[in-house]
């Protein structure tokens, strides 16, 4: 289902519809980021105990499939073949007086209370944070970056949850990037992933933060293949309210060649591409035209096409 792009209020307890016109939220009275400059696009659940479209099942239904498409930039998270629900969220924005964009892709983690709530809180509170640090004239990406994830932080603590059964707080993981004057700053938390994919190269950007890789880095995994693949995807850093002081975001500005594709996505897709030469031969495959919506359809096609296990979500934007 594609979901149609909206604007949001970004205080994570609220989330009421605004229009591009509004400065402040209707509901709560909160400051609403500049959207008459830009283009944006992130489908929001509504809180929790707050029933969007009658029920919670309505909810989720509405995020089996979203579909944003702006200019230059296309993003899409669809629930896969296996998951009940999509745990993912994207959020997109084109800030055109400034000839910048912004990207935010996050994967609820699956074992925490409203992973769906947190992933989309994160990426909603990131986005905003980034659109406002711009419009004010913030001259430093990287503290840009850094203030983004710590609002996508906030955020995540925010959400309302019960406590009566066996898992944690919500959590999420979060890439973001932000393409301003011919760079690319690149800032996450977790093992979604942050690629550049050139006609003849690709560069991965993000390291994972999972105890594979760590150990990998620290030269002491050793033997025992099953152990190692049942650790893959065990995070050492997330987002949400049991990494007491917040978790400290890995930042990194990348000097863009002249032409290719900024790409983020969670891991229901790279499981699938897992080198960045094989992103490349992915993106090669399928951009015939270019364009960054068609390019982000066949990749999560391709997802699904092989089974499909997780939720896949991929944001793509062309340089």
């Amino acid at each position: 289902m594609a979901g149609e792009v909206r604007l949001h209020c970004p205080n994570p307890d609220c989330g009421e519809p605004v229009s591009p016109e509004d400065r402040y939220c209707e509901a709560c009275g909160g400051l609403v980021p500049a959207y008459t400059s830009r283009a944006t696009g992130s489908a929001r659940p509504a809180a929790a105990g707050r029933e969007e479209g009658g029920s919670l099942a309505a909810r989720d239904q509405a995020r089996e499939r979203v579909e944003i498409g702006l200019q230059g930039l296309a993003g899409i998270s669809d629930r896969g073949l296996r998951r009940e629900r999509n745990e993912d969220a994207v959020a997109l924005a084109a800030i055109e007086a400034l000839g910048a964009r912004a990207l935010v892709v996050c994967d609820g983690v699956s074992a925490s209370a409203e992973p769906a709530l947190a992933s989309q809180a994160a990426a909603d509170a990131a986005l905003a944070s980034l659109v406002a640090a711009l419009e004010k004239g913030q001259p430093d990406p990287s503290r840009a970056m850094r203030e983004a994830v710590a609002a996508a932080q906030l955020a995540v603590c925010a959400v309302p949850y019960g406590r009566d059964g066996m898992e944690g707080p919500p959590a999420t993981t979060l890439v973001a990037a932000l393409i301003w004057e011919g760079k690319a700053t690149i800032g996450w938390v977790g093992d979604s992933r942050a690629y550049f994919v050139g006609d003849a190269e690709a560069w991965q950007l993000t390291h994972d933060d999972t105890w594979l890789e760590e150990a990998t880095a620290t030269e002491s995994v050793g033997n025992g293949g099953s152990v190692l693949a049942l650790r893959t995807h065990v995070l050492t850093r997330w987002l949400g309210r049991d990494q007491e002081a917040g978790p400290d975001p890995s930042v990194t500005t990348f000097l863009l060649p002249a032409e290719g594709f900024l790409l983020l996505c969670s891991d229901g897709l790279w499981n699938y591409a897992p080198t960045p030469d094989s992103v490349r031969q992915l993106v090669a495959r399928f951009s015939n035209d270019a364009a960054p919506l068609p390019l982000a359809h066949a990749l999560v096609e391709f997802a699904r096409s092989l089974g499909g296990v997780d939720n896949v979500t991929v944001a793509v934007a062309t340089v």
